[in-house]
């Protein structure tokens, strides 16, 4: 496998969401090519630059994919006979590892992983799978500038996507809600003082790692305040189970999409 060092190639095949977030965390630590019909101003003010597969093939000692489930079979047609010897990050959703390695033609150099849109940031937490030995190269050194690392058995892929994956998602749908109460009681753009209570939240736990989720809320909800009376609706609605029915219908859909 090629060696990976500062200042090398990295080529990104797909630039929507997942890719342009990944690409701005990257953008001045390499040299960046990108693959996509669409050329997007945001990725070429980085520094990336647009090119044709095979080009990018050629130049890149690491290749994401981060491209939709429906173009999988398209593109890595096109790019399993342009490969040697170098390492293939796949970031698709459903793709499982050993249908990579065969769609791929059988190539080795292979690590399945999920991100969050948490990567531009470095704050993703990536799920792993692979069969390479990722502590004896430093392949791993790029995925570490995304995010914290985690080595899972590969069944445990849908779940991390449909909790973790989607956090973000799920996180924004909450603070949305918070967004339109607020503006229904006067508030006119409520949504930077949201967008400061969870960077707040963030640093209590960053500050003290010991401090659990439910710690955060006996911190913030006295006995027979307002916050307790708001839980205790909450609870009582029965919200738990509608996120547990909703998380493990879409690890369904994460399954089927492998399918």
């Amino acid at each position: 496998m090629k060696e990976i060092n500062k200042n090398k190639t990295i080529g990104f095949i797909g630039a929507g969401n997942l890719g342009r977030h990944a690409i701005e965390k990257l953008a001045g630590e390499f040299l960046l090519l990108v693959n996509d019909p669409f050329e997007d101003q945001r990725i070429i003010d980085l520094g990336a630059k647009y090119s044709e597969i095979k080009d990018l093939a050629d130049r890149s000692e690491i290749i994401f994919l981060t491209i939709k489930p429906n173009k999988v079979e398209e593109i890595l047609h096109q790019l399993k006979n342009l490969l040697s010897d170098q390492l293939i990050i796949s970031f698709v959703a459903g793709l499982e590892f050993n249908k990579l390695k065969t769609m791929l033609g059988g190539h080795e150099n292979i690590i399945r992983a999920m991100p969050t849109l948490g990567i531009s940031s470095g704050s993703s937490p990536i799920a792993l799978y692979t069969d390479l030995d990722i502590d004896k190269n430093n392949a791993i050194d790029v995925l570490n500038i995304l995010g914290r690392c985690l080595k899972i058995e590969e069944k445990q892929f849908d779940a991390f996507t449909s909790i973790f994956g989607a956090g973000p998602a799920f996180i924004s749908h909450l603070s949305n809600i918070l967004s339109k109460i607020a503006k229904e009681h006067g508030f006119i753009d409520p949504e930077p003082w949201i967008r400061d209570i969870l960077e707040g939240t963030s640093y209590i736990h960053k500050s003290n790692e010991s401090n659990k989720f439910g710690d955060i809320i006996e911190m913030v909800a006295s006995k027979g305040g307002v916050t307790e009376a708001a839980l205790n609706r909450i609870n009582s609605e029965g919200i738990e189970k509608i996120w547990e029915e909703a998380i493990n219908e879409a690890i369904l859909k994460s399954k089927a999409l492998g399918d």
